[in-house]
């Protein structure tokens, strides 16, 4: 993790943003910490913790902003004042800064667990890694299957407007209802075969971003991230092999590995420059059972 799906993430979101490669690694404790008030119920003391990255982030961009206003650069943090500068009153200031912890958290936290989740289920497949690696145009549909079988983010919630029965259940307004985006993901009615990894699946679409004008804001760099990521790492390192059981985190919003450990066989490894996936889809080689 520590070497593979973390670094990537928060690096492309900082480069984005234009934050110093510096300044990354804070940022990554302070996106961890911030990232618990996800959790549908935490401590007094996690809240703490959460609280102060919120704040150390807040204070950050707070500074960010205004060295972008003195010294404009070509960065997505620039763009954004600018937007708010030019239009006085759509945004106001806190909600500026309010958003940029938010494109931060966004692009970071689940694509570290899409990678980690995703690097897991690809070397318990080889076969379909194999396939993956010698056909980068299909990562597409191999990263939506990913993200169906092992959600990076597992339970989101809605507050009900009106009155409502999902399920039969009455929800008032103003009642919350928490969705297990996991479950749905593996809903037989919905995916044959849920436990079976297939990225041939026709017409794939998790729920794992969420839905609705809430979907996740990162969800579409996660996506291009991982596209690029997984066979590019599989044709440079032929020999990877996971090295012992992973170990989870202890959360339950953010489903991924604390520990990912891995090896490399070097009698195998060899660097290929590996193009971003294009072209015509199509049906995977090798793809469309779950059995290694």
């Amino acid at each position: 993790m520590d070497e593979f799906a973390y670094p990537l993430p928060i690096g492309v979101i900082c480069a984005l943003l234009g934050v110093p490669e510096a300044d990354r690694e804070a940022f990554r404790g302070w996106t961890v910490d911030f990232a618990a008030v996800l959790e549908p119920e935490i401590s007094e003391a996690e809240l703490a913790v959460a609280d102060r990255g919120a704040v150390a982030l807040r204070d950050y961009f707070r500074d960010l902003v205004e060295a972008r206003r003195r010294a404009p650069a070509d960065d997505l943090t620039t763009a954004l004042v600018q937007a708010h500068d030019a239009e006085a009153g759509r945004l106001t200031g806190d909600e500026l800064l309010a958003n940029l912890v938010i494109l931060l958290a966004a692009g970071f936290e689940t694509t570290t667990n899409l990678l980690g989740n995703g690097l897991v289920v690809l070397l318990r497949h080889p076969r379909h890694a194999a396939a993956l690696r010698d056909d980068p145009a299909f990562a597409g549909e191999y990263v939506e299957e990913l993200l169906r079988i092992d959600s990076p983010v597992q339970v989101t919630s809605r507050k009900a407007t009106v009155p409502v029965t999902p399920g039969g259940v009455p929800v008032p307004a103003g009642g919350r209802v928490l969705l297990l985006l996991g479950a749905g993901n593996r809903d037989p009615e919905r995916f044959a075969e849920p436990g079976r990894f297939d990225p041939t699946r026709p017409h794939n679409q998790p729920l794992s971003f969420g839905g609705g004008p809430h979907y996740c804001l990162g969800a579409a760099l996660a996506r291009l991230e991982a596209q690029v990521a997984f066979p590019l790492l599989l044709r440079e390192l032929p020999g990877l092999a996971l090295a012992g059981e992973p170990r989870h985190r202890t959360r339950l919003t953010l489903r991924g590995y604390a520990t990912l450990p891995m090896t490399v066989n070097a009698d195998r490894h060899r660097r290929v420059v590996v193009p971003v996936p294009a072209g015509e889809r199509g049906t995977p080689t090798g793809a469309g059972s779950g059995t290694p």
